[in-house]
């Protein structure tokens, strides 16, 4: 992966260009994907999955993209702090599976998810903070029923926030550049399904003992709705350990698959009629 591979003949700022498009283009490829299963999806299958308590205001969509649009410049920015501190030594990636070996590859990508989800939830308690929320949160928050589109609205210091894990993680662990990659693919889809308002992951995920430690679009819509509450990224588990779940999630998330499983009934029948 030529990601990380300094030219040190190069400009300092020769590679922005590159690393910017492809931070904005992950998010432009995972957000379009999403809506375009949202409009060409099956109709009664996706009204039964809508989780939002109401409609995405008029030209929410356009301010999301904007938002998302500046904070890929800021992501593009650090990105390229990494690509030099990589390149020098400070931050370590390396290239070779072999120097670490596939068992070390699988341990960093799971490692690097956990972190993460532990680092937002701490940093997104601490943005909804009075006295932070306004500077720092707020502008993601005017999108209240969000679309998959929000997924980096933010104002520029949530952006820096948010941009900063990869490079302190890098500061400590070792990871090779194809596992930033699966990281960042992961982050984004995740991210994006979690803004979309309508519950695409399977059914069987949500109803199994392991599907509840996952973070679903309805937990995220409950706190945009909500203002508050589940505050996880990945995982329910800081929520939980932290009573910070809202108190209604696990009747709603019951609700919704009851709803899932009448869907599921009615298309047998037709099916076999």
């Amino acid at each position: 992966m030529q990601f990380f591979e300094l030219d040190y003949g190069s400009a300092i700022l020769e590679p922005f260009p590159g690393i910017f498009a492809f931070d904005f283009g992950r998010y432009l490829v995972a957000a379009t994907l999403i809506a375009l299963v949202l409009t060409l999806g099956r109709k009664d299958w996706l009204v039964r999955r809508v989780v939002r308590s109401r409609a995405p205001a008029a030209r929410q969509r356009r301010r999301e993209f904007g938002l998302s649009l500046f904070s890929a410049v800021i992501f593009a920015v650090v990105g390229l702090g990494v690509y030099h501190g990589a390149a020098q030594g400070v931050l370590h990636v390396y290239s070779d599976i072999a120097d670490y070996g596939w068992a070390y590859w699988a341990f960093s990508l799971a490692i690097m998810i956990v972190t993460h989800d532990a680092y937002f939830y701490w940093m997104h308690r601490l943005m909804h903070r009075r006295g932070v929320f306004g500077w720092m949160h707020r502008a993601h928050h005017r999108s209240v029923a969000p679309t998959q589109w929000a997924a980096y609205a933010f104002a520029p210091a949530e952006a820096i926030v948010q941009a900063l894990f990869v490079p302190l993680f890098l500061a400590v662990v070792p990871a090779h550049a194809s596992v930033i990659f699966a990281w960042m693919a992961h982050q984004v889809l995740r991210n994006v399904l979690g803004h979309c308002g309508v519950e695409l992951m399977p059914r069987q995920w949500l109803a199994t003992w392991w599907g509840r430690w996952l973070t679903t679009t309805l937990h995220h819509d409950l706190h945009h709705a909500h203002g508050h509450g589940n505050y996880g990224l990945y995982f329910t588990w800081w929520d939980r350990w932290c009573g910070t779940e809202r108190e209604d999630y696990r009747d709603r998330l019951a609700a919704l698959i009851m709803r899932m499983d009448a869907d599921a009934a009615r298309t047998s029948e037709a099916r076999s009629s």
